[in-house]
């Protein structure tokens, strides 16, 4: 719900602590990508504007780390496009 003159701040992300799920054949790694909704100087709330699922086979440290690397390439990705789209938006 946006309050009137807020906007979200781009600038203020908060990315949530991966979820681990054991599924067959390996793990899924689920985060979420907060955004602050923000008025002026105030920070109303934050916002989740993208959700992302990894699959990963294998046991091994490394397996998640490249898991989680990819993660969160993914969601930069996904912020990126939608403060695009804010911006466009508001022009």
């Amino acid at each position: 719900m946006a309050t009137e003159g807020s906007h979200l701040d781009f600038a203020l992300v908060r990315i949530s602590d991966e979820a681990l799920t054991a599924v067959p054949g390996g793990h899924e790694m689920t985060a979420t990508a907060y955004v602050a909704r923000v008025v002026g100087d105030r920070l109303l709330h934050f916002v989740a504007v993208a959700s992302e699922t990894e699959f990963y086979a294998g046991w091994e440290v490394e397996d998640y780390q490249r898991a989680n690397a990819r993660l969160h390439r993914t969601l930069r990705d996904r912020l990126r496009d939608h403060r695009i789209q804010a911006q466009r938006e508001a022009d």
